[in-house]
């Protein structure tokens, strides 16, 4: 193999501009998104307030917006921790 590489080395540089050019080629023909189409099934919402008993998060925080959210189409399944 390599003697033949040393006996024919314009073979050999066009062979490796044919796979250089079809690399390019391809490069440039594949499609490429930045932003690809994704389907995330599942919102997470977390509340916060410092200070404030956990019993009261829930009764004045949590609860409302579980019922604000039912309200809202195709929602399958409601968790609270």
């Amino acid at each position: 193999m390599s003697r033949f590489s040393i006996r024919n080395p314009y073979f050999i540089v066009v062979i490796c501009l044919v796979i250089c050019v079809i690399g390019m080629t391809s490069l440039v023909r594949m499609p490429v998104d930045l932003f690809p189409p994704i389907n995330l099934p599942e919102v997470v919402v977390a509340t916060f307030y410092s200070g404030m008993p956990p019993e009261d998060i829930e009764v004045s925080i949590t609860n409302p917006l579980e019922r604000f959210f039912t309200l809202a189409a195709g929602v399958d399944h409601m968790e609270s921790r």
